[in-house]
């Protein structure tokens, strides 16, 4: 819906600069370009489209500026929506801006402190960038760390028998040579025993001739069987589960325990004459919007003709000054849907669900939940 078209000359031009020039330099254009009495009628007419012409002071004593000051501060004040649309119907009575009308102190103040804002921003681009630079590189390390935890290594060598002095090519030899059935396989994973001997026992008299302390290891590897090596490694990874005729694990969720400490609820029927009764959950509710006439008692009575209930209504202070009052409302949590309802409540009343917390004095303003 389109707002009606004001016509005024000094709220057109107050309203339109008031969002990018300070007071000092708007009260100074007006008293130099408009006279006493256009301030002061464009003062009541600004009021009165407000609705607010109780709360206008009058100026007597330098009139003009003091008015100029009360528009600014009302316009402020006020919802930029509930503001009407000012118009200039005199294009020749708006007085242009120029360098006399600014205040070069405060530019100069503004641009020092944009050139500060962007050192401080640049500064922490600059941390940044470092600090992402050591993240990358501590990544970059614990992939290299992970990769090599990942190699394959010998983990069945028996280091107190000196097998450690074995070299690479005498285990994956020794490996090799573990069973004739294996050996096809052992010859295409075992790059670096590709000249093995065909004997067991040449391998054992290869091996001792480097060092004699190999021999006792690489026959103990040779008489194991592969297959058993290899069953008893993937057991261990499976957690000792059995593979299928695929080769895959079938992997099962571990289930959550349930909470020892749980909340139950009562299912016996109350009574009217029970000495336990439940107690009746409520929700608070905002209402804003409200005549600055409205009392406490007159939500209540409102509330208690439209559900047959008395609630506890709390009055909210504003840290500014309104011409609207605004309440908490407890609602018990089954009437919470009708409550939210716009033909619940009358047409321009604002509603929702209270957010914040009510202070200790405020909380007892109205008798406790009960019905009628």
């Amino acid at each position: 819906m389109s707002q009606p078209l004001i016509a005024n000359e000094v709220l057109a031009f107050i309203k339109h600069a008031i969002d990018y020039m300070d007071e000092v330099s708007i009260l100074q254009i007006c008293k130099s370009s408009f006279n006493e009495e256009e301030i002061s009628s464009a003062k009541l007419l600004l009021f009165q489209a407000l609705g607010k012409v109780d709360q206008m002071q009058s100026r007597r004593r330098d009139g003009g500026q003091r008015s100029a000051q009360d528009i600014i501060t009302m316009m402020k004040s006020t919802d930029p929506d509930d503001v009407p649309a000012f118009v200039a119907k005199d294009l020749h009575k708006l007085p242009p801006v120029t360098f006399d009308h600014v205040d070069v102190t405060r530019l100069l103040k503004d641009i020092t402190s944009l050139k500060t804002s962007l050192a401080e921003v640049q500064s922490k681009l600059e941390v940044s960038n470092t600090t992402i630079g050591s993240l990358r590189a501590e990544v970059e390390l614990l992939r290299n760390a992970v990769s090599e935890s990942r190699a394959p290594n010998n983990t069945s060598v028996n280091v107190r028998r000196g097998a450690q002095n074995a070299s690479i090519g005498s285990f994956e030899s020794a490996s090799c040579r573990a069973s004739p059935a294996t050996e096809n396989a052992c010859v295409a994973s075992c790059p670096a025993a590709a000249v093995a001997v065909s004997s067991p026992v040449e391998v054992v008299t290869r091996v001792g001739t480097s060092t004699p302390k190999r021999a006792y290891s690489a026959i103990v590897a040779a008489n194991k069987p592969a297959v058993s090596q290899t069953t008893q490694h993937a057991g261990k990874r499976n957690g000792g589960k059995q593979n299928d005729e695929d080769g895959f694990t079938k992997v099962e969720k571990k289930k959550r325990k349930k909470p020892t400490c749980q909340n139950q609820c009562g299912t016996a029927l109350a009574e009217p004459n029970m000495l336990l009764r439940p107690a009746i959950p409520t929700t608070q509710l905002y209402v804003s919007r409200l005549h600055h006439s409205t009392k406490v008692e007159e939500i209540v009575e409102y509330v208690r003709v439209k559900t047959n209930w008395s609630l506890r209504v709390v009055q909210l202070e504003s840290r500014h000054s309104t011409n609207f009052k605004s309440f908490v409302v407890r609602v018990p949590t089954h009437l919470l849907e009708t409550c939210l309802k716009g033909e619940f409540w009358p047409k321009g009343v604002v509603y929702r669900r209270f957010r914040g917390s009510i202070t200790t004095s405020q909380r007892n303003t109205t008798p406790s939940l009960r019905v009628q």
